[in-house]
């Protein structure tokens, strides 16, 4: 009687059991990390500094006592700013509208200054402190005609001492030289014409450039009258005044010669 066969696939399944838990098997290599996309960082923009401009109104030569107008412009810069604004100027005098974009100003007695403008300035703040702003603008004033002196019918020396003091007078200033003569009621005929060229001749002998020298007959008072003025360019002409009407003017009739 055969005996039954032991069957070892129990012990074979064992083996390979502990032989796999035995086994040593290299790690596989690590996933490499994932990069996350880059994030947009968003720089505030810089609002930079507004531009300035600064405009007059007429923009060409006033005439003293004539209203002018300022006006300062800007554009850019932040624009929450709250801007604050300051004129002065050289001559004149602000009437309305400082602390704003627009002055008017006043001119009287801008012509009697040595530059005979009025210049703005005006400086705007109230954004960064590196915009600081500051600008001008300026018109030129024409003064108006002043009376420089006057005398009446004198003698050879007298008149040459006056014309002398009054052409020292126009060697200190660009400006012109306007003479209204008058001649008196009881005055001669041509009393006028005659004393224009006796005085032309002596203003220029005192060294007034001929060109510079105007006059004209301003009529008739009760004394004769040499009236000066001063007129810058640009001005006014003085006007004469007399006092007494041609009409009421009568002459002497001159007696005729008799013939030998």
């Amino acid at each position: 009687m055969q005996k039954p066969v032991t069957s070892s696939l129990p012990l074979l399944f064992c083996f390979l059991l502990s032989g796999t838990a035995a086994a040593q098997y290299p790690a596989p290599p690590p996933s490499p990390p994932q990069q996350r996309p880059p994030v947009a960082i968003t720089e505030p923009k810089a609002q930079g500094c507004p531009a300035l401009s600064v405009q007059a109104q007429p923009n060409g030569p006033i005439r003293d006592g004539q209203r002018v107008i300022f006006s300062a412009s800007f554009a850019g810069g932040d624009p929450k700013a709250a801007p604050t604004i300051v004129w002065s100027t050289t001559a004149g005098s602000v009437t309305q509208g400082q602390g704003s974009g627009r002055i008017e100003v006043d001119s009287t007695g801008a012509g009697s200054t040595p530059e005979r403008e009025i210049k703005a300035d005006v400086w705007i703040g109230g954004f960064a402190p590196e915009c600081l702003m500051q600008g001008s603008a300026s018109v030129k004033v024409i003064a108006p005609a002043v009376k420089f002196g006057e005398f009446g019918e004198v003698n050879a020396e007298t008149l040459t001492k006056n014309l002398k003091a009054l052409g020292e007078f126009m060697a200190q200033t660009p400006d012109d030289l306007y003479l209204i003569a008058y001649a008196g009621r009881n005055s001669e005929r041509n009393f006028t014409p005659t004393w224009l060229k006796r005085i032309r001749d002596g203003l220029i002998a005192a060294g007034i450039d001929a060109r510079r020298i105007a006059m004209t007959d301003g009529g008739f008072r009760e004394q004769p009258l040499f009236d000066f003025w001063i007129v810058p360019a640009g001005s006014d002409t003085p006007r004469a005044t007399p006092t007494i009407k041609r009409s009421e003017i009568v002459y002497p009739k001159t007696t005729p010669a008799k013939k030998p």
